[in-house]
């Protein structure tokens, strides 16, 4: 008695050929490419470990209470915890 897999299709080389590309799969996960956070979110960057990381307004709450802002600092001018390092520091806040 033999099996058939009528549901299952079989491998051929023009198949694989006409795969189409993954745009955001593997090449993704390895790349150095800093891209522009998405709507709704924040970038926070650390004063010290110099990390740009991307959260939601939520977590930015969370991490920001308490908080300092000092406008006379123009280039890191709120303290609090930074995302990357988990420490509080002078990080700059951008908004999406």
């Amino acid at each position: 008695m033999s099996q058939t897999f009528d549901r299952v299709r079989s491998r051929s080389s023009e198949e694989s050929s006409s795969a189409p590309v993954d745009v955001q799969g593997k090449a993704s996960l390895f790349s150095d490419a800093a891209s522009a956070p998405a709507l709704g979110s924040l970038s926070i960057s650390c004063s010290r470990c110099h990390t740009a990381t991307v959260v939601s307004y939520g977590r930015a709450v969370r991490l920001s209470v308490p908080s300092v802002y000092v406008p006379l600092r123009r280039e890191f001018p709120v303290w609090m915890r930074c995302p990357a390092c988990d420490e509080r520091r002078w990080v700059r806040v951008r908004f999406r």
